[in-house]
């Protein structure tokens, strides 16, 4: 195809696979917030409480078809698996999500139309899924451009489907279904001549190698429980809000977590781009490199961690009630709880990223696993006692714990190796 080889020609730098990689980032990180608030605007905040517990059940189970292996596949700087390798696994990994969020809506007692829904959303994320392996190899190529591009296509053109066809239809489940369907196409038509052109083998033919499967599966399971956790973490006050509360109160609790997730992702398209330079400096054994770029990293997040409070404080709940026409006043200080939540939650995803790069991923594993036992035990009495504030607080709970435990075991982790490479001199 004419127009993948044209983009293919272009010379690429840092700024130029970052300004793009932004956009694709924003784009993709503008669909939850603009499919919850076309739903809330047009279905009303009953429908947007279903929606949104749906939403977040198929974002879990993204966890599951992500699996963590585009942190792996990017570092993978030798090509330890092949293309087919990461592509077979996708596909194993999308039929376990879609089944899984299905047993996930049946716990939480839903049937019916809210079980259609959930299911529909778990089908949209098989856009995202085989998204995330055509990007780390993209990224992996040096052509981390290109990936950006492919998120603005994709995430623009079935946000556009979804409205539209809500507008038409005042359906949810027609709008998610059509909005699934452009995705798998722009996949189709966009990634998939592209990576065709780059050979990196997917139209060499799917076969299972299942013992590079299950090697994939050992290295990046880890990872993957400790994104799993993350955003269960993220799941256990819906969840608790969805047998106490109605759908009213469920959809309240989602408008103000959303900003949370995107703060995450802001600080993502910022540093993805620099996820490689790290793998390299490492793999080199330019450590003091290294280090001062961890460094530097930390410092430019807390940074923009700080700039994103200021302003969530002055103008969040303010500009969060003029785009869903609720009333979220009593909602501030819960708001801002989820804020501080979503900075750190930056800096665990920085640290996690970091810790698969030195190949010690056990230590996210441990550090999520404390944090999900402290957010379990404290959500009932919380949530019970305070409400939204409780399960704010709860969230921040889990994450807080986290960042503490990676934090610290980072710091021993690259005191030893210091000191081993002056014992070594």
């Amino acid at each position: 195809m004419y127009f993948s080889e044209a983009i293919l020609k272009k010379k690429n730098t840092i700024k130029y696979d970052t300004f793009w990689y932004t956009i694709g980032t924003i784009s993709n990180s503008a669909t939850s917030v603009l499919l919850m608030l076309f739903v809330t605007r047009i279905l009303g905040v009953y429908e947007a409480g279903i929606f949104s517990i749906s939403y977040s059940i198929a974002q879990l189970m993204l966890t599951v078809g992500w699996f963590s292996t585009r942190s792996f596949q990017v570092s993978d700087i030798n090509e330890e698996f092949k293309f087919n390798d990461y592509l077979s696994f996708k596909i194993i990994l999308s039929i376990i999500s879609i089944i899984g969020g299905i047993i996930y809506s049946l716990i939480l007692g839903n049937d019916g139309y809210e079980l259609l829904v959930t299911i529909l959303c778990c089908f949209l994320n098989l856009g995202d899924i085989f998204a995330d392996l055509c990007s780390a190899r993209l990224q992996q190529l040096d052509k981390l451009f290109i990936a950006g591009i492919s998120y603005f296509l994709r995430a623009v053109g079935y946000i556009f489907v979804f409205f539209v066809t809500l507008v038409i239809s005042k359906s949810l489940a027609i709008s998610i279904l059509l909005a699934f369907l452009y995705s798998i196409f722009e996949l189709f038509i966009f990634d998939r001549s592209i990576i065709k052109n780059l050979n990196c083998g997917l139209d060499i033919g799917t076969y299972f190698n299942f013992r590079n499967i299950l090697r994939l599966l050992f290295a990046c399971f880890p990872l993957f429980i400790s994104s799993f956790i993350t955003n269960f973490i993220v799941n256990i006050p819906k969840n608790s809000i969805e047998i106490a509360f109605t759908q009213d109160v469920q959809a309240y609790y989602n408008i103000i977590l959303m900003p949370s997730s995107l703060v995450n992702m802001f600080n993502m398209f910022i540093f993805v781009p620099l996820f490689t330079k790290i793998a390299r400096t490492w793999n080199v054994g330019n450590f003091s490199k290294f280090f001062k770029l961890l460094f530097s990293l930390i410092l430019l997040l807390l940074l923009i961690s700080s700039v994103v409070l200021i302003g969530c404080f002055i103008l969040g709940i303010p500009f969060l009630e003029l785009l869903y026409a609720v009333d979220l006043g009593e909602y501030k200080n819960a708001f801002m709880i989820l804020i501080c939540a979503g900075c750190l939650t930056g800096l665990n995803s920085i640290l996690s990223y970091v810790f698969t790069v030195i190949r010690k991923q056990k230590i996210v594993l441990l550090a999520y696993i404390f944090g999900l036992i402290i957010a379990q035990v404290s959500i009932n009495p919380l949530i019970k006692n305070i409400g939204l504030l409780g399960a704010s607080i709860d969230y921040l709970l889990g994450i807080s714990t986290i960042a503490l435990f990676m934090t610290l075991s980072l710091f021993i982790v690259l005191r030893k190796k210091k000191y081993k490479l002056e014992v070594g001199k």
